[in-house]
């Protein structure tokens, strides 16, 4: 079992590890890649089935078939392997989007196959969300990047809605592109959890659909 830390000392590793990582850059090998990412999707497999708390680096390393010393040779500290399990979540995110705009996809569209990826890729979803709820305790490891990224989230959302409005002019009226951009994460997030809570009875892309009607954000209206 890792060794117990106190929460200050937690939340105090947390907001100092850009600093530590730039200060300890590492080289890594063409075999250290594929060690690296197999240490993340072990670590994937834990942190969804057991949170943060419940998933140690013991675990993590026999998954993987190697010792703590070797996990902990690219991921200095537990809370550096969260933070890698996230970078690695929002990196396919990103390249996914990245490649349907290329394609044309408008925005709605793009929230669309979003959904429907997320769907698609339950235990991905499970992940986030368990780690999401987790990190709303202040002293949790992840709090601050959390809070970073939906910070990031909204911004991007409410470009995305000033272009959209400024195609289509014809935008939940009364609705500030702020505000808008908000709710539309809450209800992408509100049908994640219905969905992993009753996945037999729950569609999270239709119901998303239909909202983007009332926004006026529907892909055929896009």
């Amino acid at each position: 079992m890792a060794s117990p830390v106190t929460a200050p000392s937690v939340a105090g590793e947390a907001r100092t590890l850009e600093v530590m990582a730039a200060i300890r850059p590492r080289a890594i090998t063409p075999e250290g890649r594929e060690q690296r990412e197999r240490i993340l999707r072990a670590a994937i497999e834990l942190f969804t089935s057991h949170g943060f708390r419940g998933a140690s680096l013991d675990r993590v390393a026999e998954a993987v078939g190697i010792s703590r010393q070797g996990v902990l040779h690219y991921f200095p500290s537990k809370a550096h392997l969260l933070l890698g399990v996230l970078e690695l979540r929002d990196a396919e995110t990103t390249a996914q989007g990245e490649a349907r705009t290329r394609e044309g996809d408008t925005f709605a569209e793009n929230l669309l196959a979003l959904v429907a990826h997320n769907q698609r890729e339950s235990d991905l979803t499970r992940l986030y969300t368990v780690l999401a709820g987790e990190s709303a305790a202040p002293e949790h490891p992840g709090n601050e990047r959390f809070r970073e990224r939906y910070r990031v989230v909204r911004e991007m959302m409410a470009g995305g809605v000033k272009e959209a409005r400024s195609e289509t002019g014809e935008l939940a009226p009364g609705i500030d592109d702020e505000t808008l951009a908000t709710l539309l994460i809450a209800v992408m997030d509100g049908l994640q959890l219905q969905f992993l809570l009753d996945p037999e009875s729950v569609d999270m892309v239709a119901p998303f659909a239909a909202f983007l009607r009332l926004a006026g954000l529907s892909p055929e209206a896009a």
